[in-house]
């Protein structure tokens, strides 16, 4: 996302390198980031206003980034994938698979209750988000379209649906992962060698495996899984409203 916000950042220097590399007989018009009235000369006051946006523009973009709780999801994951290489009993002494049980047990029990409170704060942002991105996502594609006879413009507003979707496509990738992850307990549990340990122990396997057995999901709103079938979805219909809005020109 930050790689093409820079490339974003720096579409309004494409003028002055143009008017260098290729010149014309006239001065080529100058780019803003974006359109907003400020009630003066914005010519004259060029400079002051690309300041302010290059200010603006990177900070309301770091706030759709990191509201969407990637870390948070990231940190599920590992907790997930420690829990499951605990279950992985190898030949050792009882006492210590006794603690490794234990501990699994424990970061399970921690790794659902963090997973629901991120469910419960998280919902109501992650279908925000993905709203946003639907919507940015088409109508950019569609700017890009009409604004071809611009290079320099539809080149600007091409990666901004780049960057959209790539910002769709790590957030369901983590979605995914987190599934992944806590399906992975219930197999490590079930591949381990459980035979070989004490019945007692293998008692404390069963809450882990009947509780991994449904996957850890991040939801949006509780109407869309964050997966990678959500992202397929949500880039279809992306493209389908496209086709219907530049139909409609």
């Amino acid at each position: 996302m930050f790689s093409i916000l820079a490339l974003y950042l720096a579409s309004p220097s494409i003028p002055s390198i143009l008017d260098k590399l290729h010149p014309l007989n006239e001065t080529r018009n100058r780019i803003f980031l974006y359109q907003t009235e400020y009630f003066v000369d914005q010519n004259e006051y060029y400079i002051p206003i690309l300041i302010h946006a290059y200010i603006t523009v990177p900070i309301s973009l770091s706030i759709l980034v990191f509201v969407d709780n990637m870390f948070a999801i990231h940190h599920l994951e590992k907790i997930h994938e420690i829990s499951g290489k605990k279950t992985k009993n190898k030949k050792v002494r009882t006492k210590k698979i006794l603690r490794q049980i234990i501990l699994a047990v424990e970061m399970h029990s921690n790794v659902l209750e963090f997973s629901q409170e991120l469910e419960s704060s998280g919902a109501l942002s992650y279908l925000i988000v993905l709203t946003i991105n639907l919507s940015m996502i088409t109508l950019c594609g569609i700017v890009t379209v009409m604004k071809l006879d611009q290079p320099s413009e539809s080149i600007r507003f091409l990666a901004f649906t780049i960057g959209d979707i790539f910002h769709l496509f790590f957030s369901s990738f983590q979605g995914q992962k987190l599934i992944d992850e806590s399906e992975n307990v219930f197999h490590s549990a079930y591949m381990s060698k459980w035979y070989d340990i004490p019945v007692e122990l293998q008692r404390l396997l069963v809450p882990i495996m009947a509780r991994s057995a449904t996957p850890c999901r991040v939801t949006a709103g509780s109407l869309y899984i964050i997966s990678m079938d959500t992202f397929s979805v949500m880039l279809k219909n992306a493209v389908s409203f496209f086709t219907v809005l530049s139909s409609m020109r």
